[in-house]
């Protein structure tokens, strides 16, 4: 796969880096060699390409639908891309809408999604979990295709694979109810983090084999799988080339689904990123020492940037709760990519790997995840993340927030914690930057874990203590 396709970023200047191959070095994977490049093929900003003018003539419609609602002064034009081969011209921030459930007013969260589709995000998503999210949008919707032709407006709900084909049969009857369509844009499975998890769901009698009728009546466009796995799991499920497209956790401080990535464009896959802002670090309430590091971007504009610049990634997920928080998150910083400016992100770039490498030293762990599989089960690519983003940008309460839900027995944050290490040896000639993991994850466990803490399965000088906790496997 050619790793240095074109594309342009709607934040007025455009940048283009090369796709991050497996890292040689220590901060390699922060991605040191850019070019820059004229717009992508597959991408079109406002309404300028004539080629998709079925899809990207939303702005020009939005002017005769809200003739008195002016986008917020400084919106940069939304830019649309290609969602892989589901031929969906997406924008590149996609509404999240899990947050306007609950007890937010329902007159608030339909002012929110009207408000999004007014600045021109043309795809909402929600899931048959998220509450009372599912009745929110479609009462949104009853308003907004008065004034918006249905097919300008992209909706994907995500529905739990389940063994009992009826139950999801039932669910996507319910989903359907609350969303008031007649057809739905794009179905997800709802969570599966490896092939093993969603087999039985995988089956032409199954969930899978419901799905493909759904679609040869027209009543589900297309189909994709949202996840919040491990590498390995993650691929198993791209590599079955049923899915249209995955929604995963890649940012610019977790790229450990790095070659999941480059797979899905292989394999011509949309791919949406997952609450990049607060789930890629609590970016929308930054640290001091990570803003500063990242000036004179804020955190969330670099990290949008660092991923915009990759014709890989192609949809953005936010959540705001609020019409003025829409207008918050679209509203970017206004460099135009000429003279001068054109370094910005270079310079911020460069600033980000320098507080890493100056708080870490030799010590960094670029995430390549090859210390995997552990026979602890040891989350060792996270616990060691966390760690470097709490020593190099105080991201404490992110990181603490992150290791609590370690071997908490939920899907989302898999393995174990760090005190569960044998010190058996097994990851540490794996590992091609040569760090003391065990050494790194006792480390870790002790400035992330908030609960009392007795030491680890080892004692301090590296002997194996009574308890031996590997597994036969």
């Amino acid at each position: 796969m050619e790793s240095s396709g074109r594309l342009a970023v709607t934040f007025s200047c455009r940048y283009q880096m090369d796709s991050l191959n497996r890292p040689q070095d220590c901060h390699s994977f922060i991605c040191t060699t850019r070019r820059w490049s004229a717009r992508s093929r597959n991408s079109v900003t406002g309404c300028a390409s004539s080629t998709k003018s079925r899809h990207c003539g939303l702005l020009e419609h939005h002017q005769r639908a809200w003739p008195n609602r002016e986008p917020t002064s400084g919106t940069p034009p939304m830019e649309y891309r290609r969602f892989g081969r589901t031929e969906m011209m997406l924008s590149q921030y996609s509404l999240g809408c899990m947050q306007i459930t609950g007890k937010s007013k329902e007159s608030n969260a339909i002012a929110t999604i009207e408000r999004a589709v007014e600045l021109g995000v043309n795809h909402l998503e929600t899931a048959r979990g998220y509450g009372n999210s599912e009745e929110r949008v479609g009462k949104a919707l009853k308003k907004i295709l008065k004034k918006v032709p249905r097919e300008e407006l992209y909706i994907t709900t995500k529905i739990g694979p389940s063994s009992d084909v009826d139950e999801f049969k039932r669910n996507f009857d319910i989903s359907m109810g609350h969303l008031g369509i007649d057809y739905l844009d794009n179905l997800d499975f709802h969570g599966p983090g490896s092939y093993k998890t969603v087999a039985p769901a995988m089956t032409e009698r199954g969930c899978l084999g419901y799905v493909r009728k759904l679609m040869s009546e027209g009543v589900v466009r297309h189909f994709g799988f949202s996840t919040h796995g491990y590498p390995k799991g993650v691929m198993e499920l791209v590599n079955t080339n049923e899915f249209e497209s995955i929604n995963l956790h890649y940012y610019y401080f977790y790229q450990g689904l790095r070659h999941v990535v480059d797979r899905a464009a292989e394999l011509d896959m949309g791919v949406f990123i997952i609450s990049p802002n607060n789930q890629g670090g609590k970016l929308q309430a930054p640290t001091d020492s990570l803003s500063e590091a990242c000036a004179p971007l804020s955190p969330m504009t670099f990290n949008h940037m660092w991923l915009l610049n990759q014709p890989e990634v192609h949809t953005l997920s936010f959540g705001p709760n609020s019409p003025q928080q829409i207008d918050a998150n679209l509203v970017a910083e206004d460099y135009d990519g000429t003279g001068p400016e054109r370094t910005v992100f270079d310079q911020v770039l460069g600033q980000v790997e320098g507080a890493y490498r100056n708080k870490l030293g030799a010590d960094f762990c670029t995430v390549c995840n090859e210390c995997l599989p552990c026979q602890e089960n040891i989350n060792i690519p996270g616990l060691l993340n966390w760690r470097q983003m709490n020593k190099a940008f105080d991201m404490t309460e992110y990181a603490q927030g992150r290791y609590a839900k370690v071997g908490s027995g939920g899907a989302w944050i898999l393995g174990q914690k760090g005190d569960q290490c044998t010190k058996c040896g097994d990851c540490t000639p794996r590992c091609p930057e040569n760090l003391d993991i065990p050494q790194l994850l006792w480390e870790a466990h002790k400035e992330l874990e908030t609960r009392e803490i007795s030491g680890p399965v080892w004692d301090h000088e590296g002997d194996l203590l009574k308890t031996d906790l590997r597994s036969d496997s």
